[in-house]
């Protein structure tokens, strides 16, 4: 996104934001590094996921799978240039950052309501109020480019959406399938991909998409619903966003909280 969207975005205070968000992305993985060195697991032995687990490196190569087609120089006065960059916003934002991340959110927020893991799932709780603005900022920026080039608005190009949205649904359910083998802890299979489904239509219809459900899904987790909420989640991290960002860049949570 910092090398590509960036280049291709006129509007100076856009280019500030995506540098703000690719300096959050930068906390973030810090902080899983962090946590996953503080439970005695090698990082990378987590890297290595990448390439080993068929789930997890058919979402990578899912995920990047658009991106590599994108160039700096692109002429963006071609209709399948612009569509092509907004199937990128849309990857990242709706599908990756806002439909496949909240699988894995889900699954250790529900721990971190049975008070698991708490001090992990405090600084999941941090990340989610970093991705929900990333999650929003790409979403109004494909709208944006829409209004601005309603050539592109095509029914083929929704229906591509769609289908982009539904194959990330499809990796994401293989992924927490390799999670969730059995029912155990309060995690139930079956309800995390409903949950995914709920996300996921509603990522559709904000960008003015048929939903893939005919008639909508139903949140099986209104409680996650509660401590995913956009508004509440910022208004809950208002007073301490500077304290998250000095404990996650100078390693100052007690290994005792996780």
């Amino acid at each position: 996104m910092i090398h590509v969207i960036c280049e291709l975005i006129s509007a100076p205070e856009l280019n500030l934001v995506f540098r703000r968000h690719g300096h959050e992305e930068n906390i973030h993985a810090d902080s899983l590094v962090y946590m996953v060195s503080s439970l005695g697991i090698n990082p990378h032995e987590c890297e290595a996921m990448l390439e080993d687990i068929p789930t997890i490196k058919d979402k990578t190569d899912f995920v990047v799978s658009n991106s590599r087609g994108l160039r700096r120089d692109m002429d963006m006065t071609k209709i399948e240039n612009k569509q092509a960059l907004g199937r990128n916003m849309f990857m990242f934002g709706q599908v990756m950052e806002g439909t496949q991340f909240y699988g894995l959110f889900g699954m250790i927020l529900s721990l971190y309501r049975q008070n698991k893991f708490p001090g992990i799932g405090q600084m999941f709780r941090y990340t989610l109020r970093d991705e929900s603005n990333h999650i929003e900022l790409l979403r109004n920026l494909l709208m944006d480019l829409v209004d601005e080039n309603p050539e592109i608005w095509t029914e083929e190009f929704k229906e591509d959406l769609r289908a982009t949205m539904a194959e990330g649904i499809r990796l994401e359910k293989a992924f927490i399938r390799d999670c969730l083998p059995v029912a155990a802890v309060g995690l139930n299979l079956v309800e995390f991909e409903q949950y995914i489904d709920f996300i996921a239509d509603r990522r559709l219809t904000a960008c003015g998409l048929a939903p893939l459900v005919e008639g909508g899904t139903s949140n099986p987790f209104p409680w996650l619903a509660e401590m995913m909420d956009i508004k509440k989640e910022q208004n809950f991290f208002e007073g301490r966003v500077t304290e998250y960002q000095k404990a996650s860049a100078l390693g100052e949570i007690d290994d005792d909280d996780l």
